[in-house]
């Protein structure tokens, strides 16, 4: 079930974040090389300070994506990606970096699978990424667990501030239910948040983790808000990763 605000609305994309949040392909001869699709929006202020009341990333996250249309992802295979349906269609990325346009390793992207009915998307990478995969949960988070979420997206709203270093920030898994006013389901990912502390838009389709570093585990992908009290800053619906586990499996085949 989708949002009626999602973080990554097709209006935002075109006003905020049109390279960042179809486009031409991947073409690099260095990692240091940024794709043309991928720039900057020159009308957004860059900054590397604290996702909304969060902080720069403290580690390199192999798995983290950034996607040519805006949004972010989760690597769980050298070849296959989790990030949200609502972002629509990308044609390359970036893997593995904590800057937005550079270092890691870029991607192209040749095809996308979604499951009906829901805002889960997977992402075939055209050939396998040296990078590390995260694993998937296999069950869901309990109410209280500690969660970490990672992304590029806007560090204050409503005037959007995009970082160039990835942002994160750990904040607590809530009840599903406490997200169901934002289309939240038994089987998703609730996460805490306030006007100071929260996911924004540029961070849909990013995830949400526990565990610590080096054995991190993708427990969701971001969806939107989850009261539709605002857009931003407020608590944060993720699409759960475990409920979908037997469908992401059987897309990816050996992939897994």
């Amino acid at each position: 079930m989708k949002l009626k605000t999602p973080f990554t609305s097709r209006k935002w994309i075109s006003s905020v974040a049109l390279a960042f949040f179809a486009c031409a392909p991947l073409a690099c001869a260095s990692n240091s090389e940024e794709p043309a699709d991928m720039e900057t929006d020159p009308e957004v202020e860059s900054t590397s300070d604290a996702i909304i009341g969060g902080r720069a990333a403290t580690e390199t996250y192999s798995f983290m994506v950034s996607l040519s249309n805006g949004c972010g992802g989760a690597l769980v295979t050298p070849q296959w990606i989790v990030t949200a349906n609502h972002c629509g269609s990308a044609s390359s990325g970036r893997v593995g970096s904590i800057r937005k346009t550079s270092g890691g390793e870029p991607i192209r992207i040749d095809r996308r699978v979604t499951k009906p009915g829901t805002d889960l998307t997977l992402m075939h990478i055209t050939a396998p990424v040296q990078a590390a995969p995260i694993k998937m949960a296999e069950t869901a988070p309990t109410a209280g667990t500690r969660a970490r979420l990672i992304g590029f997206g806007c560090t204050s709203w409503p005037r959007c501030t995009q970082p160039s270093i990835l942002q994160e920030i750990d904040l607590s898994v809530l009840d599903p239910s406490r997200c169901r006013a934002g289309g939240g389901t038994s089987i998703d990912v609730c996460i805490s948040g306030d006007r100071t502390h929260s996911a924004c838009h540029g961070d849909s389709g990013g995830p949400a983790i526990t565990g610590s570093t080096g054995n991190w585990t993708l427990v969701g992908e971001t969806h939107g808000p989850g009261d539709n009290n605002g857009e931003c800053a407020t608590t944060t619906l993720y699409t759960g990763i475990a409920g979908h586990l037997p469908w992401i499996r059987q897309q990816i085949g050996s992939g897994i």
